[in-house]
């Protein structure tokens, strides 16, 4: 088990190429699909397929919140086998492509989506997530990002918010 600390800003679209030049920048093609909930239960649970450099990783994550902004997550690498089972449990679906790389301490995930996805509010315009290791933790955000305004705490431009009912 871990806990998921992290603060989201509704940032003016970056330089690409600038933000995949950053030191140890990773680029993953990202398939997020909701499951439905167990009976009685109210974790979130969801598969990822990630694509990076041709290679394909499957992922299993369940959610808890904690409180204020933590959540407890549980992560685990799952094999295809799998991946292809809980797809029959799909509630809801996003795809995006997520631009990962250390900044100063911190790792800083910008999410970039389909218009399909967020519409007109996120039309030139990307999701930038910081990972803290507490909530009162203090952080940089890199100089080349603009940032618009906070999303923490918000249904707004999340995921799951924004994820398609799965046909």
């Amino acid at each position: 088990m871990s806990v998921e600390i992290e603060r989201k800003f509704l940032i003016r679209k970056p330089d690409f190429k600038l933000i995949a030049a950053q030191p140890d920048c990773a680029v993953w093609r990202i398939t997020q699909t909701y499951l439905k909930n167990l009976p009685g239960s109210s974790t979130e649970r969801r598969v990822r397929r990630i694509e990076e450099d041709g290679e394909i990783t499957h992922v299993y994550t369940t959610k808890d919140k904690l409180g204020g902004i933590s959540r407890e997550e549980i992560e685990r690498t799952v094999p295809e086998e799998e991946y292809s089972r809980l797809l029959a449990e799909a509630e809801t679906r996003i795809e995006k492509t997520r631009y990962r790389f250390p900044y100063r301490g911190h790792l800083m995930e910008i999410d970039v989506y389909p218009f399909f996805y967020g519409g007109p509010g996120l039309e030139n315009r990307a999701v930038l997530e910081v990972e803290l290791g507490a909530e009162d933790e203090e952080f940089e955000v890199p100089e080349f990002l603009e940032i618009e305004r906070e999303l923490t705490g918000t249904r707004e431009f999340s995921n799951k918010s924004m994820a398609k009912p799965v046909k």
